[in-house]
């Protein structure tokens, strides 16, 4: 069998480019005959012509067009490839990572994070715990888990490194039926009016939301509450009341979201971060790497939906400019 190299397809998109040998061949830097016999071992080894060679300048077939058009993009994914590989021989060797993800994180992007992080240039082995922010905690602590993902700033704790991943503002959801009847009223009209869905009390969201009503002199009875986000959104889209949640929180619960509207808390803003954690002096080279990862996937893979969702929002604001 012919090997077919980049370089071939390069010499290839620039005949098509050029419409001539002799150009493509002053442009590669290299001979007339090198051109020609690149342009053989091509269509030998895919079976068709690449230019019609009737004509002048030289036309390339739709085979030829398809292959000229796909060397750019080869040539991308080559230096991609390159750059990661570099990237990895800097490393001392493959390192095993175990890794808490709190439970919006891992059921939004995690699956991309934790595949990014074992697949791209860091080449980690990764093993990937969900669950509440606070059982990371202990984790952490326990040397069970090497880092974690998580809305927990793990507060008078000594001996914890951490970096901001992005930040996201609290917000009101409310059953989509009712946006008319929500919109532009005060938090107490609201949730007067309106059962409080909550974040369970067993989770940072749901202590750190509590706090904040604590602070505003609000203290609305206990009716429903949940440890997972795609519960609590499931119950404002069937009617059952509101909520109060992040934009991550709400993507969890994506299979509800029709049924739901999201609009800037009333009142005193506030909103979460989610940290990058470590033990200090572990991992002090890698986490600020292991941060960018997790922040590019949200970037690229959270941010737009969080967007459409929720338009005022901006970069800026989730720290992810």
């Amino acid at each position: 069998m012919i090997d077919l190299d980049l370089h071939t397809f390069r010499i290839v998109a620039a005949v098509a480019d050029t419409g001539s040998v002799t150009a493509a061949a002053e442009r590669a830097g290299v001979t007339q005959s090198a051109v020609s016999q690149a342009l053989r071992r091509a269509e030998a080894l895919i079976g068709a012509p690449l230019f019609d060679r009737s004509r002048r300048p030289l036309t390339p077939t739709h085979v030829g067009r398809m292959v000229a058009s796909r060397a750019d993009e080869l040539a991308r994914a080559a230096e991609r490839l390159l750059a990661d590989a570099r990237a990895a021989a800097e490393l001392p060797g493959r390192i095993d990572l175990r890794i808490g993800l709190v439970d919006s994180l891992a059921g939004t992007i995690g699956a991309r994070i934790v595949r990014e992080l074992a697949d791209g240039a860091l080449a980690l082995t990764v093993t990937a715990w969900s669950g509440l922010a606070f059982s990371h905690t202990r984790a952490l602590m326990r040397h069970e888990i090497d880092a974690a993902l998580t809305c927990d700033p793990m507060e008078g704790l000594g001996g914890v490194e951490r970096i901001v991943v992005f930040r996201e503002p609290y917000v009101l959801i409310a059953p989509r039926t009712e946006i008319d009847a929500v919109r532009g009223k005060d938090l107490r009209a609201i949730l007067e009016r309106y059962r409080l869905v909550r974040h369970s009390a067993r989770s940072y969201a749901g202590q750190h939301i509590e706090r904040h009503l604590g602070r505003m002199g609000l203290r609305p009875p206990r009716a429903f509450e949940f440890d997972t986000s795609d519960a609590l959104v499931a119950m404002v889209a069937t009617g059952m009341g509101v909520a109060i949640t992040t934009p991550l929180c709400i993507l969890q619960g994506a299979a509800h979201t029709d049924g739901v509207v999201a609009m800037p808390l009333p009142g005193t803003a506030f909103s979460r971060e989610l940290l990058l954690t470590t033990r200090r002096g572990d991992f002090a080279d890698l986490a600020p790497r292991i941060a960018e990862v997790a922040r590019s996937m949200t970037r690229s893979h959270a941010l737009p939906p969080m967007l459409a969702m929720a338009p005022w929002l901006t970069p800026r604001a989730l720290a992810l400019d």
